[in-house]
């Protein structure tokens, strides 16, 4: 079967059923799991499905307008942007990793994922478990002081040491926002 023959099946099983599962899917395309997920992830990069904690889902339209950030309402275009996903499969789009980690503080409860791009290999990483620059010199014209996301600390390391800013993951950088960044940029904006 061709990848995009498994894809439109991917896709018309989630239309008819709120949750499937990757072996469900496998089996019904007699492929590999594998094969499964790397058709997933290209779905997902497309906007037509989601990974959630419990399995393959349609992708719900977003509460805010698109282009818009559910935080600050600036403008949210998709090299910085972060995307909530909440239990309820509704979702909301942040312009930069900043927005959305003071968004994650307001809303925690209901945050089931967090998707955004690593800003240097511009790939999809799961936000949560990503290594956090904070406030580098790097002028993104964003929220300040800015927050940068990465997949992996070697990356961020090697970018700190030119661009300056502090390290840390998801568990530091939400209070470190909360409490010593705040967000000016919210003020004016809304």
């Amino acid at each position: 079967m061709k990848p995009l023959e498994r894809q439109k099946i991917i896709v018309d099983m989630v239309h008819h059923h709120d949750v499937v599962q990757v072996s469900d899917i496998s089996r019904v395309c007699q492929v590999s799991e594998m094969t499964i997920y790397r058709d997933v992830q290209k779905l997902e990069q497309e906007g037509r499905v989601q990974k959630t904690s419990r399995g393959i889902t349609a992708l719900v339209p977003e509460q805010t307008g698109s282009d818009t950030c559910a935080y600050c309402q600036k403008p949210a275009g998709d090299r910085l942007s972060v995307q909530l996903v909440y239990n309820n499969r509704s979702q909301e789009k942040t312009c930069c990793g900043h927005c959305a980690l003071l968004r994650f503080d307001e809303k925690s409860d209901e945050v089931v994922q967090m998707i955004g791009r690593d800003f240097l290999l511009d790939t999809t990483i799961n936000v949560r478990q990503a290594v956090f620059v904070m406030n580098s010199s790097l002028p993104l014209f964003c929220c300040s002081p800015q927050t940068l996301v990465f997949q992996r600390q070697e990356e961020a390391r090697k970018f700190a040491a030119g661009f300056g800013g502090s390290l840390m993951n998801f568990e530091e950088a939400v209070p470190f926002v909360r409490q010593d960044m705040g967000c000016a940029c919210r003020s004016s904006h809304t």
